[in-house]
């Protein structure tokens, strides 16, 4: 009987372990299979974008973050560096033209929601980047923590190689057809928390007379819900 518990005891742990080992291979295996991504994702990429690089490993470096193998490999750093200040300007540049009536602090503010790193995360998404994405979660037990981050700062990457490897003007072009094209949405983040104050100030800056306001028309002035239409004139 003892001998009998005993081997079924041995056997248990015998099974435990392979099950341990069955256990960890897989997660090596998928482990690795994450970390290899084919030559052929970052060509395609390139076609789709319409990008052709100088060098056919750019646009793998576009796409390493230096999260990934504890920064031994050569990633997007740099190019992220120059991209930023690449599409601030460019986006910049746009946003002052479109909308010569806002203030610096509204234009800074639209700049950051519609060309900020969620927003652009959203538009690698639409690239078709994040397959090709190689980075590491500093959260290992949630492997999509700073994803977000992570692509958003892969487009900037991406404006800082064009712009690196092409030149000004193909970075530019770029910026134009593939960001500069989506909707921005200025009701979202311009609050006129006071209108007439701000159609004052826009009107002496623009050497205009003082609006006034008239009453255009109205209905129900006696009862509880009345309602006026009134027009603001300058000039």
């Amino acid at each position: 009987m003892l001998s009998s518990v005993s081997a079924l005891k041995a056997g248990r742990r015998a099974f435990a372990a392979g099950v341990a080992r069955g256990m960890a291979s897989n997660s090596t295996a998928a482990k690795s299979s994450t970390r290899h991504i084919s030559p052929s994702t970052y060509s395609a990429l390139e076609a789709r974008l319409n990008i052709t690089f100088s060098d056919p490993k750019l646009m793998e470096q576009v796409c390493t973050h230096r999260s990934f193998e504890q920064g031994r490999l050569a990633s997007n750093d740099r190019m992220q560096w120059v991209g930023k200040r690449v599409l601030n300007l460019y986006v910049g540049e746009f946003l002052a033209a479109k909308f010569p009536n806002l203030t610096v602090e509204m234009l800074q503010d639209m700049q950051h929601a519609n060309f900020g790193l969620a927003s652009l995360a959203e538009v690698a998404k639409h690239f078709g980047m994040l397959p090709a994405m190689r980075w590491e979660s500093v959260v290992k037990e949630a492997p999509h923590v700073g994803q977000t981050k992570v692509l958003g700062k892969s487009v900037q990457a991406l404006v800082g190689a064009i712009y690196q490897d092409q030149g000004a003007a193909a970075a530019k072009k770029f910026v134009a057809q593939h960001l500069l094209t989506r909707t921005v949405d200025v009701e979202a983040v311009v609050q006129m928390k006071n209108p007439k104050l701000l159609l004052a100030a826009l009107t002496r800056q623009k050497g205009m007379q003082t609006p006034i306001a008239r009453l255009m028309k109205e209905t129900g002035r006696f009862t509880s819900s009345p309602v006026f239409v009134i027009g603001i004139f300058s000039g």
